[in-house]
């Protein structure tokens, strides 16, 4: 996984991990989670999501089927038993069949993948209470083709974007020094 993406994921999970404080009222009610739960939530999360986004970018670059996985956490809450929070921890993507020797996504075969994480929080401390498991929402044809024209125009778009920030980039003079002590040149047309 490219240092890039771990940097935006982790910083996706994080502010959702901060808003779940405020999304879910009935949980602030029974004893809101503190920032410290929030972040060792978040921690271990990271820390596991970590394997399954490697897999999915080896498929991609061994020409696999790969689930595009997004950069951010939907947070569930529900109380288990004893009254202790639950929370499941969704994170998901649409599939994609890479194009051969291409970088880009490829064409979306038209499913959304979810994967899910259960985790409870116990004496102060989160642990999993049920493997992470995947599951899938099966979107059709026509979707396919909107998701695949999608991520097209996202690439062209980001590839645009990347070539104007190479040409808003400043050359810098062959010699540093050179242009800092040139004398100043008055313009004609504009000396009165």
């Amino acid at each position: 996984m490219s240092h890039w993406r771990r940097v935006r994921f982790a910083a996706g999970c994080l502010a959702a991990a901060f808003t779940a404080s405020l999304a879910f009222p009935p949980l602030a009610a029974a004893g809101p989670l503190s920032q410290a739960q929030l972040q060792a939530l978040n921690d271990k999360l990271s820390n596991e999501v970590g394997y399954y986004l490697g897999a999915e970018e080896e498929k991609h670059a061994d020409g696999k089927p790969y689930i595009d996985l997004g950069q951010r956490f939907e947070y569930m809450p529900s109380r288990g038993r004893g009254g202790a929070i639950v929370i499941h921890a969704k994170i998901g993507g649409a599939e994609y069949i890479p194009n051969k020797g291409e970088m880009t996504k490829g064409i979306a075969t038209g499913k959304l993948k979810y994967l899910v994480f259960t985790y409870a929080l116990h004496g102060g401390e989160w642990s999993e209470i049920a493997k992470p498991q995947w599951q899938t929402q099966i979107l059709g044809q026509k979707a396919a083709q909107r998701m695949t024209e999608a991520a097209a125009r996202d690439e062209a778009a980001e590839a645009a974007a990347r070539e104007r920030a190479l040409r808003a980039t400043p050359a810098s003079p062959a010699h540093p020094a050179a242009a800092a002590t040139a004398p100043a040149v008055p313009n004609a047309a504009v000396t009165p």
